[in-house]
């Protein structure tokens, strides 16, 4: 198949692109900030899929959200119209529920992308998204794992703010695996529902981050949050090893 990623560059389209060309078969595009919207019109008859992943999730002036979670993902479901084969994957956010301006323009995307299967037959897969970490996840920007880990591997203050705050994580190679899966799937249009996702407080976040700094690699995790303490172990080395 031919698969399309926008926002091919940042942390979401990366890992899948990586992951695509890595384990599967499928000729994989990608459109980033540096692409034009040309591009992706000269080859839209071509497509089979789209996983528009382009998006603005920190901004300092609001106004931002409209122009690029609203505006890109409006010039984008206008050019998928003129070729109603093509499946459409849609970043969106668990945020939608959240009456702030992030949640709010994701929102508004989710029904552009609706409307383009309801007037013009592209099946659309809609992904609310929660937390995502990982390797190459962004510290002091949008992910609170990338801020934890960076700032413990580096003997920085960890900033905890809500600790009693109960957030839902993914990590990235099980969302890539899970986004994989569902290009064979034949299923109708639906909200996807994300798998493995695990969901912790802020302050056990951190004190299971915290504690990492007194662990010898190599170390085998045991007990019931062995699996994420393992990505999370991972994605703090990543951080260390930069500055060892």
């Amino acid at each position: 198949m031919n698969i399309l990623v926008t926002g091919s560059n940042g942390f979401l389209g990366k890992n899948l692109v990586d992951f695509l060309k890595s384990y599967t078969k499928h000729n994989v595009y990608e459109f980033s900030k540096r692409s034009s919207i040309n591009y992706l019109e000269e080859m839209i008859e071509s497509l089979d899929i789209v996983f528009h992943f382009a998006g603005l999730n920190k901004a300092t002036d609001i106004n931002d959200y409209e122009k690029v979670n609203v505006n890109l993902t409006l010039k984008i479901c206008n050019l998928l119209k003129k070729n109603p084969n093509i499946v459409l994957f849609y970043a969106s956010s668990t945020q939608v529920f959240l009456n702030n301006p992030y949640g709010k323009s994701k929102k508004k995307g989710e029904k552009i992308c609706l409307d383009l299967e309801n007037k013009f037959h592209n099946k659309v897969y809609i992904l609310r998204l929660p937390g995502i970490f990982g390797i190459g996840c962004k510290p002091n920007y949008n992910s609170v794992v990338g801020t934890f880990c960076f700032n413990s591997a580096n003997n920085l203050e960890l900033k905890i703010i809500n600790p009693n705050k109960e957030i839902e994580l993914v990590y990235i190679i099980d969302l890539c695996e899970q986004l994989s899966k569902l290009i064979a799937s034949k299923k109708s249009r639906c909200f996807v529902d994300i798998e493995n996702k695990n969901k912790i407080t802020i302050s056990e976040l951190a004190r299971i981050i915290q504690n990492f700094k007194d662990i010898p690699m190599g170390k085998r995790f045991i007990g019931i949050n062995q699996d994420l303490e393992m990505k999370l172990y991972e994605t703090y080395l990543s951080y260390r090893k930069i500055n060892n």
